[in-house]
């Protein structure tokens, strides 16, 4: 990946994870490495086309749990709630992504349905080609989005089971 698409990429990353963010829950995230704590969530998918990829969020679960409470508007959340909104969240980030990798790049895809699973998920790939972007919500909880180019057998595969 030449620096200007992999800049290019975070940038586009970057837009739409602070603007879904701020828009749907009104948290601020700062674009700021930190260390996801052991209490953690991954909702992940993969992106079919011509330049097939893995797109996780991986976050602590205390920041998914007030995401939740700030989207349903309510302080009292399930798990379900939580699984519900993050996979959502997750959802409109993926269209988000999709459209702006084809606005900049011309990088036609499609995502298949996101995955919740409590605790952290990497797929199993060897891959050398990712784009990692850390956040902080200022307050000590913490979100990773991960991109990485797969291999194209990788990419004919679904996803792994939800």
């Amino acid at each position: 990946m030449t620096a200007y698409i992999h800049t290019e990429l975070e940038n586009v990353l970057n837009h739409c994870m602070q603007e879904t963010t701020s828009r749907f829950a009104g948290i601020q995230l700062l674009e700021q490495n930190g260390s996801l704590s052991d209490d953690i969530c991954t909702v992940h998918t993969v992106l079919e086309g011509n330049c097939p990829a893995a797109l996780l969020l991986r976050a602590d679960t205390p920041l998914l749990t007030r995401l939740a409470q700030k989207i349903m508007h309510s302080e009292t959340v399930s798990q379900q709630d939580i699984e519900d909104v993050a996979t959502e969240y997750f959802n409109v980030i993926c269209g988000r992504v999709v459209a702006g990798l084809f606005q900049t790049a011309k990088i036609s895809s499609r995502f298949q349905t996101p995955c919740f699973r409590t605790g952290c998920y990497f797929p199993e790939d060897g891959s050398t080609c990712r784009c990692v972007l850390n956040y902080t919500d200022g307050g000590g909880e913490n979100m990773q989005l991960v991109y990485m180019k797969l291999h194209t057998s990788q990419a004919l595969r679904p996803a792994a089971a939800c």
